[in-house]
Protein backbone atom coordinates (compact mmCIF):
# COMPACT_ATOMS: atom_id res chain seq x y z
CA UNK A 1 0.00 0.00 0.00
CA UNK A 2 1.48 2.81 -1.08
CA UNK A 3 0.19 7.12 -1.58
CA UNK A 4 1.63 9.73 -3.27
CA UNK A 5 1.66 13.65 -2.43
CA UNK A 6 1.86 16.17 -5.60
CA UNK A 7 2.78 19.51 -4.49
CA UNK A 8 3.50 23.08 -6.61
CA UNK A 9 6.42 24.27 -4.99
CA UNK A 10 6.10 28.23 -4.21
CA UNK A 11 2.81 27.86 -6.07
CA UNK A 12 1.37 31.57 -6.29
CA UNK A 13 5.01 33.15 -6.94
CA UNK A 14 5.44 30.05 -9.65
CA UNK A 15 2.23 31.09 -11.52
CA UNK A 16 3.08 34.66 -11.30
CA UNK A 17 6.20 33.18 -13.07
CA UNK A 18 4.16 31.42 -15.04
CA UNK A 19 2.93 34.46 -16.72
CA UNK A 20 6.10 37.29 -16.59
CA UNK A 21 9.62 35.20 -17.09
CA UNK A 22 11.15 38.43 -15.71
CA UNK A 23 10.56 37.41 -12.20
CA UNK A 24 12.33 34.66 -12.41
CA UNK A 25 15.43 33.89 -10.48
CA UNK A 26 14.40 36.92 -8.47
CA UNK A 27 12.97 37.21 -5.11
CA UNK A 28 9.28 37.63 -5.35
CA UNK A 29 6.51 37.82 -2.81
CA UNK A 30 2.96 37.49 -3.05
CA UNK A 31 0.68 39.01 -0.72
CA UNK A 32 -2.75 38.30 0.84
CA UNK A 33 -5.55 39.82 -0.34
CA UNK A 34 -5.66 43.05 1.38
CA UNK A 35 -1.79 43.44 0.76
CA UNK A 36 -1.46 42.66 4.35
CA UNK A 37 0.97 40.13 4.76
CA UNK A 38 3.16 37.52 2.88
CA UNK A 39 1.15 34.59 1.36
CA UNK A 40 4.21 33.17 -0.71
CA UNK A 41 8.03 33.62 -1.10
CA UNK A 42 10.43 32.72 -3.67
CA UNK A 43 13.34 30.55 -2.62
CA UNK A 44 15.34 34.25 -3.29
CA UNK A 45 13.05 35.28 -1.12
CA UNK A 46 13.14 32.70 1.71
CA UNK A 47 16.82 33.44 1.32
CA UNK A 48 16.82 37.26 2.28
CA UNK A 49 15.11 35.96 5.75
CA UNK A 50 11.73 36.82 4.39
CA UNK A 51 9.11 34.81 6.72
CA UNK A 52 5.61 33.78 5.61
CA UNK A 53 2.68 35.62 7.34
CA UNK A 54 5.10 38.43 7.66
CA UNK A 55 3.62 41.91 7.79
CA UNK A 56 4.25 43.97 4.54
CA UNK A 57 4.97 47.00 6.21
CA UNK A 58 7.80 45.00 7.76
CA UNK A 59 9.47 44.62 3.84
CA UNK A 60 8.74 47.67 2.72
CA UNK A 61 12.19 48.90 2.40
CA UNK A 62 13.41 45.80 0.81
CA UNK A 63 9.96 46.58 -1.82
CA UNK A 64 10.81 50.61 -2.20
CA UNK A 65 14.98 49.65 -2.88
CA UNK A 66 14.12 47.04 -5.84
CA UNK A 67 15.42 44.27 -3.82
CA UNK A 68 12.02 42.31 -3.45
CA UNK A 69 9.14 42.53 -5.71
CA UNK A 70 5.76 42.15 -3.85
CA UNK A 71 2.48 41.17 -5.86
CA UNK A 72 -0.96 41.26 -4.80
CA UNK A 73 -2.29 37.91 -5.08
CA UNK A 74 -4.18 36.88 -7.91
CA UNK A 75 -6.86 34.12 -7.53
CA UNK A 76 -8.73 33.86 -10.47
CA UNK A 77 -4.98 32.73 -11.89
CA UNK A 78 -3.99 30.20 -9.31
CA UNK A 79 -7.50 28.60 -9.39
CA UNK A 80 -6.93 28.91 -13.75
CA UNK A 81 -3.70 27.11 -13.04
CA UNK A 82 -4.44 24.82 -9.88
CA UNK A 83 -7.60 23.28 -12.03
CA UNK A 84 -4.99 22.32 -14.93
CA UNK A 85 -2.22 21.26 -12.77
CA UNK A 86 -4.86 18.68 -10.79
CA UNK A 87 -5.79 17.89 -14.09
CA UNK A 88 -2.74 16.63 -14.99
CA UNK A 89 -2.31 14.67 -11.70
CA UNK A 90 -5.32 12.84 -12.60
CA UNK A 91 -4.01 11.82 -16.05
CA UNK A 92 -1.19 10.03 -14.41
CA UNK A 93 -2.17 7.82 -11.66
CA UNK A 94 -6.15 5.65 -10.75
CA UNK A 95 -7.57 8.41 -8.03
CA UNK A 96 -6.25 11.52 -6.80
CA UNK A 97 -7.53 13.89 -3.34
CA UNK A 98 -7.48 17.48 -4.04
CA UNK A 99 -6.18 18.76 -0.77
CA UNK A 100 -5.24 22.07 -1.56
CA UNK A 101 -5.24 24.57 -4.45
CA UNK A 102 -1.20 22.99 -5.00
CA UNK A 103 -1.54 19.83 -3.31
CA UNK A 104 -3.10 16.11 -3.94
CA UNK A 105 -2.66 13.00 -2.69
CA UNK A 106 -2.28 10.40 -5.63
CA UNK A 107 -3.85 6.69 -4.79
CA UNK A 108 -1.69 4.25 -6.21
CA UNK A 109 -2.07 0.99 -4.35
CA UNK A 110 -2.49 -0.49 -7.33
CA UNK A 111 0.66 -0.05 -8.89
CA UNK A 112 3.69 -2.05 -8.51
CA UNK A 113 6.15 -0.30 -6.64
CA UNK A 114 8.93 -0.06 -8.94
CA UNK A 115 7.08 2.10 -11.41
CA UNK A 116 6.30 4.94 -8.87
CA UNK A 117 9.30 6.55 -9.93
CA UNK A 118 8.74 6.93 -13.34
CA UNK A 119 5.44 8.25 -12.64
CA UNK A 120 6.24 11.56 -10.73
CA UNK A 121 8.90 11.89 -13.10
CA UNK A 122 6.37 12.25 -15.90
CA UNK A 123 3.91 14.39 -13.57
CA UNK A 124 6.98 16.80 -12.57
CA UNK A 125 7.97 16.87 -16.86
CA UNK A 126 4.23 17.67 -17.88
CA UNK A 127 3.49 20.16 -15.25
CA UNK A 128 7.04 22.12 -15.91
CA UNK A 129 6.58 21.90 -20.26
CA UNK A 130 2.64 22.87 -20.48
CA UNK A 131 2.32 25.13 -17.19
CA UNK A 132 5.77 26.11 -16.05
CA UNK A 133 4.92 24.88 -12.59
CA UNK A 134 7.22 23.22 -10.44
CA UNK A 135 6.09 20.26 -9.16
CA UNK A 136 7.22 17.71 -6.40
CA UNK A 137 6.17 14.07 -6.09
CA UNK A 138 6.73 11.89 -2.81
CA UNK A 139 5.79 8.45 -2.58
CA UNK A 140 5.90 6.37 0.67
CA UNK A 141 3.51 3.78 3.00
CA UNK A 142 1.28 6.48 4.34
CA UNK A 143 0.10 10.03 3.31
CA UNK A 144 2.03 11.52 6.58
CA UNK A 145 5.51 10.05 5.43
CA UNK A 146 4.76 10.61 1.72
CA UNK A 147 4.38 14.08 3.00
CA UNK A 148 7.94 14.24 5.08
CA UNK A 149 9.14 12.57 1.63
CA UNK A 150 8.12 15.36 -0.63
CA UNK A 151 9.38 17.98 2.09
CA UNK A 152 12.73 16.49 2.18
CA UNK A 153 13.19 16.09 -1.69
CA UNK A 154 12.35 19.83 -2.01
CA UNK A 155 15.03 20.94 0.59
CA UNK A 156 17.54 18.84 -1.17
CA UNK A 157 16.41 19.75 -5.21
CA UNK A 158 15.32 16.62 -6.29
CA UNK A 159 12.18 16.46 -7.77
CA UNK A 160 10.97 12.60 -6.93
CA UNK A 161 11.58 10.73 -3.52
CA UNK A 162 10.13 7.07 -3.08
CA UNK A 163 10.13 5.76 0.29
CA UNK A 164 9.84 2.02 -0.18
CA UNK A 165 7.69 0.17 2.04
CA UNK A 166 9.61 -1.53 4.59
CA UNK A 167 12.77 0.33 4.27
CA UNK A 168 13.02 0.75 7.68
CA UNK A 169 16.83 2.72 7.27
CA UNK A 170 15.82 5.26 5.03
CA UNK A 171 12.54 5.99 6.93
CA UNK A 172 13.85 6.26 10.48
CA UNK A 173 16.40 8.62 8.80
CA UNK A 174 14.09 10.92 7.50
CA UNK A 175 12.09 11.01 10.96
CA UNK A 176 15.34 11.65 12.57
CA UNK A 177 15.92 14.83 10.50
CA UNK A 178 12.24 16.04 10.60
CA UNK A 179 11.60 18.50 13.84
CA UNK A 180 8.43 17.32 15.53
CA UNK A 181 7.27 20.96 14.44
CA UNK A 182 7.25 20.07 11.02
CA UNK A 183 5.17 17.20 11.90
CA UNK A 184 1.31 17.71 9.96
CA UNK A 185 -0.95 18.26 12.35
CA UNK A 186 1.62 19.65 15.49
CA UNK A 187 0.33 23.23 15.99
CA UNK A 188 2.60 25.37 17.92
CA UNK A 189 0.90 24.44 20.97
CA UNK A 190 1.45 20.44 20.46
CA UNK A 191 5.10 21.00 19.88
CA UNK A 192 5.94 23.05 23.04
CA UNK A 193 4.16 20.04 24.82
CA UNK A 194 5.88 17.09 22.93
CA UNK A 195 9.27 19.49 24.02
CA UNK A 196 8.75 19.00 27.77
CA UNK A 197 8.21 15.18 27.38
CA UNK A 198 11.47 14.53 25.50
CA UNK A 199 9.99 14.56 21.82
CA UNK A 200 11.93 17.00 19.31
CA UNK A 201 11.82 14.89 16.48
CA UNK A 202 9.54 12.60 14.24
CA UNK A 203 11.71 9.38 15.33
CA UNK A 204 11.31 10.98 19.14
CA UNK A 205 7.38 10.72 18.73
CA UNK A 206 6.86 7.42 16.58
CA UNK A 207 9.11 5.74 19.10
CA UNK A 208 6.91 6.71 21.88
CA UNK A 209 4.43 4.51 23.70
CA UNK A 210 1.27 4.22 21.69
CA UNK A 211 -0.95 4.59 25.16
CA UNK A 212 1.10 7.55 26.42
CA UNK A 213 0.64 9.44 22.82
CA UNK A 214 -3.30 8.54 22.91
CA UNK A 215 -3.64 9.39 26.70
CA UNK A 216 -1.66 13.16 25.56
CA UNK A 217 -3.11 13.85 22.24
CA UNK A 218 -5.90 12.10 21.50
CA UNK A 219 -7.23 10.50 18.68
CA UNK A 220 -5.05 12.34 16.05
CA UNK A 221 -2.22 11.72 17.73
CA UNK A 222 -2.75 7.93 17.69
CA UNK A 223 -3.61 8.36 14.11
CA UNK A 224 -0.09 10.62 13.34
CA UNK A 225 1.63 8.07 15.13
CA UNK A 226 0.19 5.26 13.18
CA UNK A 227 1.14 6.86 9.91
CA UNK A 228 4.51 7.68 11.25
CA UNK A 229 4.83 4.35 11.74
CA UNK A 230 3.28 3.18 7.94
CA UNK A 231 -0.69 2.62 8.54
CA UNK A 232 -2.71 3.82 6.42
CA UNK A 233 -5.31 5.93 9.12
CA UNK A 234 -6.10 9.44 7.85
CA UNK A 235 -8.97 9.99 5.57
CA UNK A 236 -9.72 13.00 3.97
CA UNK A 237 -12.71 12.17 1.76
CA UNK A 238 -13.80 15.41 2.44
CA UNK A 239 -12.33 17.69 0.72
CA UNK A 240 -14.14 16.04 -2.22
CA UNK A 241 -17.21 18.60 -1.43
CA UNK A 242 -17.94 19.56 -5.16
CA UNK A 243 -19.39 23.21 -3.48
CA UNK A 244 -17.40 25.86 -1.64
CA UNK A 245 -18.87 27.75 1.10
CA UNK A 246 -17.95 31.45 -0.61
CA UNK A 247 -16.96 32.25 -3.88
CA UNK A 248 -15.02 35.47 -4.21
CA UNK A 249 -12.78 37.70 -6.76
CA UNK A 250 -10.65 40.56 -5.17
CA UNK A 251 -8.51 42.21 -7.30
CA UNK A 252 -5.60 45.31 -6.14
CA UNK A 253 -6.23 48.17 -8.26
CA UNK A 254 -3.17 49.41 -10.14
CA UNK A 255 -3.10 53.09 -8.81
CA UNK A 256 -6.14 54.78 -5.88
CA UNK A 257 -9.10 55.22 -7.80
CA UNK A 258 -11.66 57.70 -7.54
CA UNK A 259 -13.11 57.06 -10.49
CA UNK A 260 -16.84 55.78 -10.17
CA UNK A 261 -16.96 54.36 -13.86
CA UNK A 262 -13.87 52.20 -13.62
CA UNK A 263 -14.76 50.91 -9.67
CA UNK A 264 -18.58 49.67 -11.38
CA UNK A 265 -16.82 48.09 -14.33
CA UNK A 266 -14.16 46.22 -12.01
CA UNK A 267 -16.90 45.45 -9.72
CA UNK A 268 -19.06 43.95 -12.71
CA UNK A 269 -16.24 41.99 -13.58
CA UNK A 270 -15.62 40.61 -10.28
CA UNK A 271 -19.09 39.72 -9.88
CA UNK A 272 -19.54 37.86 -13.43
CA UNK A 273 -16.49 35.51 -13.10
CA UNK A 274 -18.27 34.81 -9.33
CA UNK A 275 -21.42 34.12 -11.37
CA UNK A 276 -19.48 31.60 -13.62
CA UNK A 277 -17.80 29.75 -11.41
CA UNK A 278 -21.20 29.25 -9.20
CA UNK A 279 -22.62 28.06 -12.36
CA UNK A 280 -19.43 25.65 -12.93
CA UNK A 281 -19.73 23.89 -9.49
CA UNK A 282 -23.86 24.11 -10.15
CA UNK A 283 -24.94 25.87 -7.30
CA UNK A 284 -26.87 29.39 -6.30
CA UNK A 285 -25.88 31.73 -3.92
CA UNK A 286 -28.01 33.24 -1.06
CA UNK A 287 -26.12 36.70 -0.66
CA UNK A 288 -23.56 38.95 -2.18
CA UNK A 289 -20.83 41.75 -0.37
CA UNK A 290 -19.51 43.91 -1.91
CA UNK A 291 -16.13 45.49 -0.04
CA UNK A 292 -13.92 48.33 -0.91
CA UNK A 293 -10.93 49.53 0.67
CA UNK A 294 -8.28 52.06 0.87
CA UNK A 295 -4.47 51.81 0.26
CA UNK A 296 -2.67 50.89 3.21
CA UNK A 297 -0.24 53.23 2.82
CA UNK A 298 -2.17 56.47 2.53
CA UNK A 299 -1.63 57.90 5.77
CA UNK A 300 -4.92 59.92 5.47
CA UNK A 301 -7.54 57.55 4.08
CA UNK A 302 -5.89 54.02 5.54
CA UNK A 303 -7.89 51.66 7.30
CA UNK A 304 -11.10 52.39 5.88
CA UNK A 305 -12.83 49.14 4.17
CA UNK A 306 -16.48 49.88 3.33
CA UNK A 307 -18.88 46.75 2.54
CA UNK A 308 -22.53 46.13 1.70
CA UNK A 309 -24.37 43.08 1.56
CA UNK A 310 -27.73 42.13 -0.33
CA UNK A 311 -29.33 38.47 0.52
CA UNK A 312 -31.51 37.35 -2.31
CA UNK A 313 -35.38 36.12 -1.60
CA UNK A 314 -34.38 33.27 -3.79
CA UNK A 315 -31.01 31.94 -4.37
CA UNK A 316 -29.55 33.11 -7.82
CA UNK A 317 -27.12 31.84 -10.49
CA UNK A 318 -27.63 34.03 -12.97
CA UNK A 319 -24.97 36.90 -14.22
CA UNK A 320 -27.23 38.96 -14.99
CA UNK A 321 -28.75 39.38 -11.28
CA UNK A 322 -25.90 38.82 -9.60
CA UNK A 323 -23.85 41.88 -11.46
CA UNK A 324 -26.91 44.22 -11.00
CA UNK A 325 -26.76 43.80 -7.39
CA UNK A 326 -23.08 44.33 -7.14
CA UNK A 327 -23.49 47.42 -9.08
CA UNK A 328 -26.46 48.51 -6.36
CA UNK A 329 -24.49 47.55 -3.51
CA UNK A 330 -21.59 49.54 -4.92
CA UNK A 331 -23.54 52.50 -5.19
CA UNK A 332 -23.97 52.32 -1.17
CA UNK A 333 -20.49 52.41 -0.12
CA UNK A 334 -19.25 54.42 -3.28
CA UNK A 335 -17.73 57.74 -2.14
CA UNK A 336 -16.14 60.16 -4.74
CA UNK A 337 -13.51 61.73 -2.39
CA UNK A 338 -12.26 58.53 -1.03
CA UNK A 339 -9.47 57.10 -3.30
CA UNK A 340 -9.98 53.07 -3.15
CA UNK A 341 -6.80 50.43 -3.73
CA UNK A 342 -8.75 47.80 -3.64
CA UNK A 343 -12.25 46.01 -4.51
CA UNK A 344 -14.04 42.86 -4.29
CA UNK A 345 -17.06 40.90 -4.22
CA UNK A 346 -18.33 37.94 -2.63
CA UNK A 347 -20.83 35.21 -2.62
CA UNK A 348 -22.07 33.30 0.45
CA UNK A 349 -24.51 30.92 1.27
CA UNK A 350 -23.74 28.94 -1.54
CA UNK A 351 -25.86 25.63 -1.78
CA UNK A 352 -26.82 22.92 -4.82
CA UNK A 353 -28.47 23.87 -7.98
CA UNK A 354 -32.13 22.36 -7.12
CA UNK A 355 -34.00 24.92 -9.23
CA UNK A 356 -37.19 23.38 -10.63
CA UNK A 357 -40.21 24.07 -12.69
CA UNK A 358 -42.77 24.34 -10.02
CA UNK A 359 -46.57 23.79 -10.70
CA UNK A 360 -47.20 27.29 -8.63
CA UNK A 361 -45.07 29.17 -10.94
CA UNK A 362 -47.00 31.47 -13.52
CA UNK A 363 -46.70 30.59 -17.05
CA UNK A 364 -44.49 34.05 -17.11
CA UNK A 365 -42.00 32.68 -14.40
CA UNK A 366 -41.83 29.37 -16.38
CA UNK A 367 -40.98 31.06 -19.72
CA UNK A 368 -38.24 33.89 -17.72
CA UNK A 369 -36.83 30.65 -15.80
CA UNK A 370 -36.42 28.99 -18.69
CA UNK A 371 -34.72 31.47 -20.90
CA UNK A 372 -32.81 32.10 -18.06
CA UNK A 373 -31.48 28.94 -18.19
CA UNK A 374 -30.59 28.85 -21.94
CA UNK A 375 -29.08 32.35 -21.87
CA UNK A 376 -26.55 31.23 -19.48
CA UNK A 377 -25.69 27.76 -20.47
CA UNK A 378 -24.78 29.80 -24.03
CA UNK A 379 -22.98 32.40 -22.09
CA UNK A 380 -20.85 29.41 -20.65
CA UNK A 381 -20.65 28.00 -23.71
CA UNK A 382 -18.92 31.12 -25.79
CA UNK A 383 -17.03 31.79 -22.14
CA UNK A 384 -15.57 28.22 -21.56
CA UNK A 385 -13.05 29.68 -19.60
CA UNK A 386 -13.49 31.88 -16.22
CA UNK A 387 -11.91 34.93 -16.79
CA UNK A 388 -11.26 35.19 -19.84
CA UNK A 389 -14.91 36.41 -21.23
CA UNK A 390 -15.41 37.17 -24.81
CA UNK A 391 -18.93 37.89 -24.55
CA UNK A 392 -19.16 40.23 -21.58
CA UNK A 393 -22.30 42.48 -20.22
CA UNK A 394 -22.33 45.90 -20.93
CA UNK A 395 -21.41 47.51 -17.47
CA UNK A 396 -18.33 44.93 -17.81
CA UNK A 397 -16.52 47.76 -20.15
CA UNK A 398 -13.91 49.55 -18.88
CA UNK A 399 -13.99 53.20 -18.89
CA UNK A 400 -10.39 53.16 -19.69
CA UNK A 401 -8.96 54.52 -16.45
CA UNK A 402 -5.47 55.80 -16.75
CA UNK A 403 -3.25 52.91 -15.22
CA UNK A 404 -6.09 50.65 -16.00
CA UNK A 405 -4.61 47.07 -16.64
CA UNK A 406 -7.09 44.06 -17.68
CA UNK A 407 -3.73 41.23 -17.53
CA UNK A 408 -3.69 39.37 -14.51
CA UNK A 409 -1.11 40.44 -12.34
CA UNK A 410 -1.04 43.60 -10.65
CA UNK A 411 2.11 44.45 -8.50
CA UNK A 412 2.01 46.19 -5.11
CA UNK A 413 2.04 49.65 -5.40
CA UNK A 414 4.15 52.27 -2.89
CA UNK A 415 1.86 55.55 -1.96
CA UNK A 416 3.42 57.95 -4.00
Amino acid sequence: MMVGLADCNNFFVSCERSRNGALKGIPVVVLSNNDGCVVARSNEAKSMGIKMGQPAFEIRDHILSGKLTALSGNHLLYREISIKVHDIFRRHVPKTIDYSVDEAFLLVDEIPERYLRSIGERIVREALESLDIPVTVGFAPSKTLAKLVTDECKHTGKSVGVLAEGDRETAEKLLRETPVRELWGVGRRQAAKLYTAGIYTAADFAARDLVWIRKQLGINGEKMWRELNGEHCIELNHVDRPLQDSISETRTFPMDVTDYDYLRARIAIYAADCAARLRKMQGVAGEITVFLSTNPFNQRFAGYHPSATHRFADPVYDTVSIVTTANNLLNRIFNPEIPFKRGGVILGDIRPDRRLVSLFMTEEEIHRENVNRRLMNALDHLNPNVGRSCVKLASQMTSGHPGHNDGYSSSFQSPK
